[in-house]
C-alpha cells in the first residue's frame, strides 16, 4: 500500500487537497510530506489539522463577523481587507459569528496599552482559520471549540496570544481569572509564524495542541497544554503559569517545528482525563530557551505521570552560549522514551552547566527501554542528566543495561540516578571529567564496574549497597551508605581524593562507608560494613579512609584495618555508630528530646549545640519511630571512636529512633460510675465507660466495663484498656424477669392421734 502522500493548495476549493506523491503542485504551497507509518499521535494531529483545513471554503478565510462587544469597550471597523478592532478598555470581550483571516487580509487590534486584552469569543459553527495577517500591541484571546488553525502564510505579532478550544466566562476574563474550561473536540494548530513581543507570551490550548511552524516569545514564555480544563496566570517574574486542572480523553501535544523562548520558558503538558487514559506529548522538532544575562532558560516537557507517554526527539536547548549559566530541562511522564537522535545540551562555555531532569515511573537504559547507553553517553557530554523515578503503577526501578561512557566538553557533568525502589547497574559506568551518583529508596546492586576519573561516586541506599563488581575513582570521592548494610565483595581502588568542588559531589575527600544512615542501632541487626571473606583488599593510595558501623557490641569493636591496603599516606578511621534515647508522653506534637545514649558505650556523651532540634517524624503513639535531629555533637574522652548515623542523600540530618508512650487518662465520676481509656493509633482516647457495683465504705464486690468481663475485688485505682488485637464488643441485655412469687398453703390443724 502507498503510504507516502502530500498536501498542495487548491485555489478552485480554497483549501489544501490530499493528492499522490507524484502529482505536481504548479509551484503552488505545499505542506510537509511523510514516509512511512506515521505514529498514532503524529496521525492524529495530522488529520486534525487537515479536518480542520478540508472543512473551510474560501469564504471561512474571510475576515471577523457578527462582532458584538460583551463587556468592556471596544469600536469595529471592518473593510475590504482590514478589521480593525479598537478597544477603550484595558479588557474587552467580543462574540463573534466567526473569526478567520484569509491570506492577504489583516485584522489589527488598537489597545491602551501592553498589557490590554482583547477576548474574542466564536459562538458559529466554523474553525477559525488564520491565514493572513493578525496584529496587536496588546494580548488576544481567540477562543473556538471548533479548532483553530495558523496556516502556513499566517503572521501573527501580538503582546500576547491564547488560542484555545475552552470557554472563559466573562465575569472571570474581566475579573482576571483565566480559568479555560470545557475544551471543544477541535484542535489548535499552527503552521504559521507567531511572535510574542519581548516578555510576552503564546499559548496554545485544547484536547489536541500541534506546532509546525514557528513560536517565538524572547524573555516571554510559550505553552501548549492539552486538556479538558486550563488555569493560566502570570507569575511574580512575569513569566507565564499554565496548569492543567482537568484532563482530557487521549490529550495531546506535539511540536514538529521550532519554539524559541531565550530567556524565558517552554512548557509543553498534557493531563489525562483518568488513571487509565492514555496521554502523549512528543518533540521531534526544536525547542530554545538560551539564557539571556542573568535569565536561565527553562523548558518543560511535562505529561499524565500515571498513564502518559512522552517521545523525546529533535532538539531541546537551554544552553548559554553567550555568557551566564546554563537553564533547565524536565521531560516527566509515566514512560518517558528518548529517542536516539535527540539532542539536549545545557551547556555553559563561561558559566555553571544546567540539568536535564528525566522523571518516570520506571527507566531502562538499553536496549529495548527508555533510552540506550550510547544515546545518553552523548547527551552527557555538555549536560548534566538527574534521572528520577517517582511511585506511581510501575516499580521505580533503574536499570543500568547498557555501557555509559562520556568525557565532559567543558565543566565536570554529573549522571545521578534516583529510583524511587531499586537500581540495577548491570553495564559498566565510566566517566572522564564526570561524576556518578546513585539514591535510591532500597537496594543499589552493583553488578558491573565503576570508573571516574577527575570525578566521584555516591552511592546511597534506602536499605542495602551490593557492591558485586569494582568501583574506582581517581582523583575523585568514592561515598558507600546504606539504612541497612554495605555489603563489598569486589575490589574499591580510590587515588587522591579531591576537595575540587565540581568533581567532588560535595562527599568527604577520599573513601567514605557508612552504615545503619537510618539510625536504628544499635547492634548489627542495625545495619553494618560486611567485606566478603574473598573479597579484595580495598586499595587507597593519599586519601582518607572513614568507616562507620554497628558493632556487635561496643565493647567488642570490629576492626577492618585487615581489609585494606593503605599507601601514600592513606589513613584509617573506624567509628562505631551511636543513637540518642528518645521516649516522651503522647502531647500531639512531633517534639523530641534528646537524652542520654542507647546502650551506654563508655567516654562518650551527647552534647547539645547552639539551636539543636529534634523531631519525631510523626506524633502518633509506637516505638521505633523515626527522629531526626541537627545541631548536636559528641563528647567525652572516646567521643573519636564513635559517630552519629547520617543521611547520604538530600538534606543531610541525623537520625534515631524513638518511642511516644500513649496518654493514659482515666477520668473519675463520683459516685457508681467512671471511665478507662482506649489509645487509638494515632494517639487520641477513647473512653468507654464501665459501672462498679460497691458497698459505699466497704469494698468493691465486682466491675463492669462495656467489652470485658467483670472483675471480681477490681481496686478503685485499676484502669483498663483494649489491646488493638482486641474486640470491644457491645453489653449484651440480659432482661429480668421476677421469680413467681412463693404462696404458703393455709395451715391446717393435724387431727389428734388417739
Amino acid at each position: 500500500m502507498n503510504r507516502i502522500h502530500q498536501s498542495i493548495w487548491n485555489d478552485s476549493s480554497g483549501a489544501f487537497v490530499a493528492v499522490s506523491e507524484n502529482a505536481g503542485g504548479a509551484g503552488k504551497k505545499k505542506s510537509s510530506s511523510t514516509t512511512g507509518r506515521p505514529s498514532a499521535a503524529s496521525f492524529a494531529v495530522t488529520a486534525l489539522s487537515a479536518c480542520l483545513m478540508l472543512g473551510l471554503g474560501a469564504s471561512a478565510y474571510a475576515l471577523p463577523t457578527g462582532g458584538v462587544v460583551a463587556a468592556g469597550g471596544a469600536t469595529i471597523t471592518s473593510g475590504a481587507s482590514t478589521t480593525t478592532i479598537t478597544q477603550s478598555t484595558a479588557n474587552a470581550a467580543i462574540n463573534w459569528q466567526s473569526f478567520g483571516i484569509a491570506a492577504g487580509q489583516t485584522v489589527q487590534f488598537v489597545q491602551p496599552g501592553s498589557t490590554s486584552v482583547a477576548l474574542n469569543r466564536v459562538l458559529g459553527a466554523d474553525p477559525s482559520s488564520i491565514m493572513g495577517n493578525l496584529s496587536a500591541n496588546g494580548r488576544v484571546f481567540l477562543l473556538n471549540p471548533n479548532g483553530v488553525l495558523f496556516g502556513s502564510g499566517a503572521q501573527v505579532n501580538v503582546g500576547g496570544l491564547v488560542a484555545s478550544t475552552m470557554s472563559l466566562s466573562d465575569a472571570r476574563f474581566m475579573a482576571g481569572d483565566y480559568a479555560f474550561t470545557d475544551a471543544g473536540n477541535g484542535s489548535v494548530v499552527n503552521q504559521g509564524n507567531i511572535t510574542a513581543a519581548g516578555g510576552g507570551y503564546v499559548a496554545l490550548m485544547g484536547k489536541t495542541v500541534s506546532n509546525q511552524g514557528v513560536i517565538s516569545a524572547r524573555l516571554g514564555s510559550v505553552a501548549l497544554a492539552a486538556g479538558n480544563a486550563v488555569t493560566m496566570d502570570v507569575a511574580g517574574d512575569g513569566l507565564l503559569n499554565v496548569s492543567v486542572s482537568q484532563g482530557a480523553v487521549n490529550a495531546l501535544v506535539e511540536n514538529r517545528g521550532m519554539i524559541q523562548a531565550d530567556g524565558g520558558r517552554v512548557l509543553l503538558t498534557a493531563q489525562a482525563a483518568g488513571n487509565l487514559l492514555q496521554t502523549a506529548v512528543n518533540n521531534t522538532g526544536v525547542i530554545q530557551a538560551q539564557t539571556i544575562g542573568t535569565r536561565n532558560g527553562t523548558i518543560l516537557l511535562l505529561g499524565d505521570m500515571q498513564s502518559g507517554t512522552m517521545n523525546v526527539g529533535g532538539t531541546l536547548d537551554a544552553s548559554a552560549p553567550n555568557g551566564g549559566n546554563g537553564g533547565f530541562i524536565e521531560t516527566s511522564a509515566a514512560n518517558v522514551r528518548i529517542r536516539d537522535d535527540v539532542r539536549v545540551t545545557t551547556a555553559a562555555p563561561q558559566g555553571l552547566m544546567g540539568t536535564w531532569l528525566i522523571d518516570p515511573q520506571d527507566f531502562i537504559i538499553g536496549a529495548g527501554g527508555n533510552i540506550s547507553g550510547a544515546t545518553l553517553s552523548a547527551q552527557l557530554v555538555n549536560s548534566s542528566i538527574n534521572i528520577t523515578t517517582a511511585p506511581g503503577t510501575g516499580n521505580g526501578d533503574i536499570f543500568v543495561n547498557d555501557a555509559i561512557t562520556w568525557t565532559a566538553a567543558g565543566a565536570p557533568t554529573t549522571l545521578t540516578l534516583t529510583a524511587d525502589r531499586d537500581t540495577n547497574i548491570n553495564a559498566a559506568v565510566t566517566a572522564t571529567n564526570g561524576n556518578f551518583s546513585v539514591c535510591c529508596g532500597r537496594d543499589i546492586n552493583v553488578n558491573a564496574a565503576l570508573t571516574t576519573t577527575n570525578g566521584s561516586i555516591l552511592l546511597a541506599a534506602g536499605r542495602n549497597v551490593n557492591m558485586n563488581a569494582a568501583v574506582t575513582t581517581t582523583d575523585g570521592n568514592l561515598m558507600m551508605c546504606a539504612a541497612n548494610d554495605v555489603n563489598i565483595s569486589s575490589k574499591i581502588t580510590v587515588t587522591n581524593g579531591t576537595l575540587d568542588t565540581t568533581r567532588s559531589l560535595g562527599l568527604p575527600r577520599g573513601l567514605t562507608i557508612s552504615a545503619d544512615t537510618d539510625g536504628t542501632g544499635p547492634g548489627v541487626a542495625g545495619g553494618t560494613v560486611i567485606f566478603a571473606p574473598l573479597a579484595p583488599l580495598a586499595a587507597v593510595t593519599n586519601a582518607p579512609v572513614v568507616v562507620t558501623y554497628n558493632p556487635v557490641s561496643y565493647t567488642t569493636p570490629t576492626d577492618y584495618s585487615t581489609k585494606f591496603t593503605l599507601t601514600a599516606g592513606a589513613t584509617l578511621t573506624q567509628r562505631m555508630l551511636v543513637f540518642p534515647e528518645v521516649t516522651k508522653n503522647f502531647d500531639g506534637t512531633t517534639a523530641a528530646v534528646l537524652t542520654s545514649l542507647k546502650g551506654a558505650p563508655a567516654g562518650v556523651n551527647l552534647i547539645a549545640g547552639p539551636g539543636a532540634t529534634a523531631t519525631f517524624d510523626n506524633a502518633t503513639a509506637g516505638t521505633g519511630k523515626t527522629v531526626t535531629f541537627t545541631g548536636y555533637t559528641l563528647g567525652g574522652a572516646n567521643a573519636s571512636q564513635f559517630a552519629l548515623a547520617s543521611n547520604c542523600c538530600g538534606t543531610i540530618v541525623q537520625k534515631t529512633t524513638g518511642t511516644i508512650r500513649p496518654a493514659i487518662v482515666p477520668a473519675v465520676i463520683p459516685g457508681a460510675v467512671r471511665a478507662g481509656s482506649i489509645l487509638n493509633p494515632d494517639g487520641s482516647i477513647t473512653e468507654l465507660p464501665y459501672t462498679e457495683l460497691a458497698m459505699p465504705a466497704l469494698f468493691t464486690l465486682a466491675s463492669y466495663r462495656s467489652g470485658f468481663m467483670p472483675t471480681y475485688l477490681s481496686d478503685a485505682g485499676d484502669v483498663f484498656f483494649a489491646t488493638k488485637e482486641e474486640e470491644v464488643a457491645a453489653p449484651t441485655v440480659i432482661p429480668f424477669t421476677p421469680p413467681t412469687p412463693y404462696i404458703a398453703p393455709r395451715y391446717a390443724p393435724r387431727p389428734m392421734r388417739n
